[in-house]
């Protein structure tokens, strides 16, 4: 079986790899689409520690599984692997889990595979009327869901989402269908460009000042330069939501003054997975356009290319497709 393994520090296509054995309360899933995220980018460049298969996001057809139901069925999943026996698991939390696995990123083997072995209770079928490059979305879609129901929402709430990655345009999407008055800010040109196909009121970072008068800023950047601008645009009492991938990794580690954080009483959450069933109803039912975010495809057998290619800053999302 073809694979794209990480072993120490080396990223490889693996055209040996081992055929997945499934454990009780799993099933078989041949992927047909793998999105590239930032996070397996973090994976290549060894700030996310993995070792084994990559990839997390993905679309693809049950082949076996101990729900005969699913079998050949189009489904896309949770990538937390998680004992759904464990105390936070049987709490609601189990995306919280200490001990959980996560697909492709921790210690679990991923979907940049032919074939991998999921648990089938994390699996969620995709709807006949969404097809493969919008099912794709739906890990990263249901992250931009959650941020939006973290936070407590009243009246018409201004917002700020800061980052015109994939995880900020989508963000301003899910937020922009709520009772709120939404703006992206950025610095790329063509990414604001996308806010004004879709309405969403867009500014370059540069150009917008600091007056403690947004109800919430969304950060999706992680970077303590944005989190302190996001100190400085929030009103009193209002609310900073922290949106990041599967694994959080800081764009760099330097002192953060909180004194801001203190003294204006401020609410600092952080946002991270969502509910993938969640992520694909936003899309049958949310309005969300999500045509222009697939800026780059390879093919399984390009998959290194595909994964260096995901590290520049002016791609949104890279598709490999799995058919061989």
């Amino acid at each position: 079986m073809l694979a794209v393994r990480r072993s120490q520090s080396e990223i490889f296509l693996d055209r040996s790899a081992p055929e997945p054995s499934p454990e009780d309360g799993q099933s078989i899933v041949r992927p047909t689409l793998v999105l590239i995220g930032q996070t397996d980018a973090d994976v290549c460049s060894g700030r996310v520690d993995h070792t084994g298969i990559l990839g997390h996001q993905f679309v693809g057809v049950v082949e076996a599984s101990d729900q005969p139901a699913l079998i050949g069925n189009r489904v896309v999943g949770n990538v937390n692997i998680v004992d759904g026996s464990s105390q936070l698991a049987r709490r609601g939390l189990s995306n919280h889990d200490p001990d959980r696995g996560i697909l492709g990123l921790r210690g679990v083997d991923g979907c940049l595979a032919q074939r991998v072995a999921i648990e089938t209770r994390n699996l969620v079928r995709v709807p006949d009327g969404v097809e493969d490059d919008r099912a794709v979305f739906a890990s990263s879609l249901a992250a931009a869901v959650h941020a939006s129901q973290i936070v407590h929402l009243e009246g018409k709430a201004y917002i700020t989402v800061l980052g015109e990655s994939l995880a900020g345009l989508l963000c301003a999407q899910v937020m922009s269908k709520l009772n709120t008055s939404v703006r992206l800010l950025g610095t790329n040109k063509q990414r604001l460009e996308l806010c004004e196909k879709w309405g969403i009121k867009h500014r370059h970072l540069n150009d917008v000042g600091r007056r403690h008068d947004q109800d919430v800023v969304i950060d999706t950047t992680l970077n303590p330069q944005s989190l302190e601008i996001a100190m400085k645009m929030v009103r009193p009492r209002g609310t900073i939501v922290l949106q990041a991938n599967p694994i959080p990794t800081l764009c760099e580690i330097e002192p953060i003054d909180y004194a801001p954080i203190i003294e204006n009483e401020l609410h600092v959450v952080g946002s991270r997975c969502g509910n993938i069933a969640e992520g694909l109803n936003a899309m049958t039912s949310g309005g969300i356009d999500l045509s222009g975010l697939i800026t780059k495809r390879f093919k399984f057998e390009d998959s290194i290319n595909a994964l260096r290619t995901a590290q520049d800053d002016e791609q949104i999302a890279v598709i490999v497709n799995m058919e061989l």
